[in-house]
């Protein structure tokens, strides 16, 4: 009666057209896979999946499997293991490589629907005996980046991580062992957690099984395991743990293998002693499936015994199936087939015949919609799960960032598809006072200011004020570099793109620290005494000056000071009601982020507001400050701009800004980290090849003050970050990890990993060239004799190098923070800063006895501390 009733089915269902999205968690491969010509999956051979397989049974999806047989816990034992693992991996690749037309890797389930829709097949990833990753939770995080989205902790025998089901003799397991998870595989469990990706308890113990529902902080799943309660085998979970298992959100994929279907102990010792004879016959030692199931002997002994031992059928399966569903919902019940390990019944044979499984499920009164469910539902629902519950989530990364790096505040938002879905924020104003930073709390965002000054000039572009190519000179006629024929050749463009020739960083002590008393007629002025160091136009040299005189020229061609333009023109149009520039009241406006440094006793506020905040000298160039909501709608403007927002600068105009006006470096960093090969600078934006996506970036630092405005146009997306302390590695650290998640969909990456490799990088050899300073010692007044008296530099004024508390003070006019003593190392002076603003230390070196020259101690040290630049001439002695 069953036969007919599967035939019947099969009938059915080859007529059938279209059908539910369905996926097979439990696939095996051998070890030959597409290297044996047998074995290849786009040809219609003995496996039981393969590409025409899939195709003609309707089969979207399969979950191929790392699986290797457990054995000793030895070096020899897990290098082997290791081994076949890495092959497998290998050859699931070759497949996809072989066969990119049919078949796509799935790394999230939002692909398995995409490939679905355009016509493909997925092959997703899963891990059966985590033996293979040879007791090296690194190996984990491997399998994760080559596409594993399951990890199946054990198989027969017990191994490192946690008790089997089926306990082994031949590995020394006692019978009835029931062993739960070892320190190991708690680590395993928590790290695949961390990673989004699904714990397997198939094949594990009930005890590790009952450990990892303890344990894990997101749904788990049982990859192929079938109802105990319907056939009391090992291998199958009893009612309570279906029913914890789905207390907990996760699934159990009912498996088509036989043996946990229909118990028939005289079928396992009749194939046992067919095996012994084929490999008998052979000439062989041991038994090995992928020589010896082929062989015609094998084939034949297995019709004989199929005869007097007829296989589960079908209706067995369904039966699980319906229990497991009574038992534990319809939400939490799925498929498995095992082809290919051993997965076989009358009526589902192989892939082709997936159809069936679907009619059976009909023709036990399930809905469309439920068998949905079973099919790829539940497995998709609980996939999509564990990725969002991960530890690596952003949750997480801005955890991590904070604790490691000690942030005192950050605020973190991020656009998906035009809309934000994430923000947060954590830490304080202030170390000194305990009011919390929320979406409205002010932070610098210092560079990401240019952006903002470019879209200011953009507008008096489109009003027919202003032309991209104009002579600076048309409109601020004092303007002069040192070059006369760069002074006339110099456009408004030019002082957007730093290709100006100057060196990088030039005469930016005009700007920081602060506070001090240079003026935006200072910096006109001292332009012309900074000497280029390249060829005009010839290379890219990171200036901000230039951007003060755009500020400059925005204000002449617009007819009002650059701040009332900015607030006019870019602030109040788009919204950007919090965001500060020019003078305003702290408290008036309030909720203000102070900067940080890390000090002798934790974080230290350095050069704090006052309580009128005044206009800075560098506004153009980084002197704008926002809260998080203003900054997420100024990004919002550009990846998904509204009607309004293209009123207020249409597409035309929005163009040269982010196309590249100057070609960058692409640094060792770029290429390994985001495998970039084109990199340059638009209008006020970095502009990047990241993973294969246009990428959209700038970054801020200023005065301990960090920020990130990250944007991926193809994806609408991008993200903000803005911190009052921690760094810059902190900063590009979490950057980083945020960015990973829109660029390699697939993949998680956390802020310790990227936080490793900037600390390999600069503690690698010749990674830095600061010299040993430690034998310095304070320099008298009389050894230091040369080098007292006032000195001028045509471009940032007066310094005094004079007695002071018996010993040689150093303090710069127009420069406040730049106050310190004079050390001696050796025959050599530098400058033991008082200022907490200052970050680098300066060489004192006479050229000549009335000619001192300054250089950075280290050579790496931030470009603005851009003491090259200097050239002092000595005009009078000490008062």
């Amino acid at each position: 009666m069953k036969k007919v009733l599967v035939f019947a089915l099969f009938c059915a269902s080859a007529q059938a057209q279209d059908h539910p999205l369905t996926l097979d968690t439990h696939v095996d491969i051998p070890l030959s896979y597409m290297h044996d010509a047998k074995f290849d999956a786009g040809k219609d051979g003995p496996l039981k999946v393969d590409l025409p397989k899939m195709r003609r049974g309707g089969l979207d999806a399969a979950f191929f499997v790392i699986y290797v047989e457990q054995g000793p816990l030895t070096p020899a034992g897990y290098a082997k293991a290791v081994a076949q693992a890495a092959r497998k991996y290998d050859d699931i690749d070759l497949m996809l490589k072989r066969y990119p037309d049919q078949i796509r890797l799935a790394r999230t389930p939002d692909e398995v629907r995409a490939n679905r829709t355009a016509g493909r097949l997925s092959a997703m990833i899963g891990i059966e005996n985590s033996y293979s990753l040879g007791h090296d939770l690194k190996r984990l995080d491997a399998a994760y980046a080559r596409g594993a989205r399951y990890v199946g902790l054990a198989h027969v025998g017990n191994n490192d991580l946690c008790g089997s089901s089926l306990p082994s003799k031949e590995l020394g397991d006692k019978p009835d062992s029931n062993l739960g998870l070892s320190d190991f595989g708690r680590q395993v469990v928590q790290r695949a957690n961390a990673l989004g990706m699904m714990v397997d308890v198939s094949h594990a113990s009930d005890a590790c099984v009952r450990d990892v529902l303890a344990l894990s902080t997101a749904p788990i799943i049982a990859s192929h395991s079938s109802a105990r309660a319907v056939t009391d085998h090992p291998r199958n979970l009893p009612d309570d743990l279906l029913k914890a298992i789905a207390g907990k959100g996760g699934v159990i994929q009912a498996v088509a293998y036989k043996e946990f279907l229909k118990k028939d102990p005289a079928r396992e010792v009749a194939e046992k002693a067919l095996q012994k004879r084929v490999v008998r016959e052979a000439g062989d030692r041991e038994y090995d499936s992928e020589k010896h199931d082929y062989l015609p002997s094998y084939v034949e002994g297995m019709k004989a015994i199929e005869r007097e031992h007829p296989l589960a059928t079908l209706g067995d399966f369904l039966d699980h199936i319906q229990h497991m569903v009574k038992v534990a919902g319809i939400d939490h019940v799925g498929i498995a087939s095992d082809f290919d390990g051993g997965g076989e019944i009358t009526g589902w044979m192989d892939a082709s015949e997936t159809r069936n499984v679907t009619a059976g499920l009909k023709s036990r009164g399930f809905s469309d919609a439920d068998i949905a469910k079973i099919w790829s539902g539940n497995l998709l629902r609980v996939w999509a799960a564990d990725e969002a519950a991960s530890s690596a989530s952003l949750d997480t990364l801005v955890d991590e960032a904070v604790a490691r790096y000690d942030i005192p505040g950050i605020a973190v938002g991020v656009i998906e598809d035009g809309k934000v879905v994430y923000t947060r924020t954590a830490g304080v104003l202030a170390e000194t006072k305990g009011r919390k930073v929320d979406t409205r709390t002010l932070f610098k965002i210092a560079s990401n200011s240019k952006a903002m000054t470019t879209a200011l000039l953009a507008r008096l572009v489109a009003a027919g004020k202003l032309r991209w190519d104009d002579p600076v000179v048309k409109y601020l006629p004092d303007f002069r570099m040192n070059d006369p024929w760069v002074t006339r050749e110099m456009q408004v463009r030019d002082l957007l793109i730093h290709n100006s020739g100057l060196r990088e960083g030039a005469g930016d002590l005009m700007l920081w620290p602060e506070p001090n008393r240079f003026t935006r007629k200072d910096i006109l002025a001292g332009l012309a005494y900074l000497k280029q160091e390249h060829s005009f136009r010839s290379r890219y040299a990171y200036d901000n000056l230039l951007y003060v005189v755009a500020g400059e020229v925005a204000a002449a061609a617009g007819g009002a000071p650059y701040e009332t333009l900015l607030r006019r023109e870019v602030f109040e149009p788009l919204g950007l009601s919090r965001c500060q520039i020019g003078s305003w009241s702290r408290d008036g406006v309030g909720n203000v982020a102070q900067p940080h440094r890390h000090g002798n006793h934790g974080n230290e506020v350095v050069n704090a507001d006052p309580p009128t905040i005044p206009a800075i000298t560098s506004a153009a160039a980084g002197g704008v400050r926002c809260d998080l909501d203003d900054m997420l709608r100024w990004a919002g403007n550009w990846l998904t701009p509204d009607a309004s927002q293209l009123g207020w600068l249409d597409a035309k105009q929005r163009e040269p800004l982010w196309s590249i006006q100057n070609p960058m470096p692409v640094g060792e960093r770029r290429r390994t980290w985001n495998d970039t090969h084109l990199y340059g600078y638009g209008y006020g934006w970095r502009l990047a090849d990241v993973d294969g996506q246009w990428s959209v970036s700038h970054t801020g630092t200023l005065s301990g003050m960090y920020s990130t405005l990250s944007l991926l146009p193809e994806k609408h997306s991008g993200f903000v970050i803005m911190m009052n302390g921690g760094g810059e590695d902190a900063r590009d650290a979490l950057a980083e990890a945020i960015l990973k998640r829109f660029t390699v969909s697939g993949e998680k990456h956390t802020v310790g990993e990227y936080a490793g490799l900037m600390t390999a990088e600069a503690s690698a050899p010749g990674a830095s060239r600061a010299p040993d300073t430690s034998s310095r010692v304070a320099a008298s007044a009389d050894e230091a004799k040369a080098m007292l008296g006032v000195w001028r530099d045509p471009w940032f004024g007066e310094v005094s190098i004079c007695p002071a508390k018996g010993g040689v003070g150093f303090a710069a006019a127009k420069s406040p923070v730049m106050t310190g003593t004079l050390e001696r190392l050796g025959a050599r002076y530098l400058v033991q800063w008082k200022g907490e603003g200052m970050d680098a230390e300066p060489w004192l070196d006479l050229a000549t006895p009335g000619h001192l020259l300054l250089t950075k101690v280290d050579p790496d040290a931030d470009f603005s501390n851009d003491y090259e630049d200097l050239d002092f001439t000595r005009v009078g002695a000490c008062p």
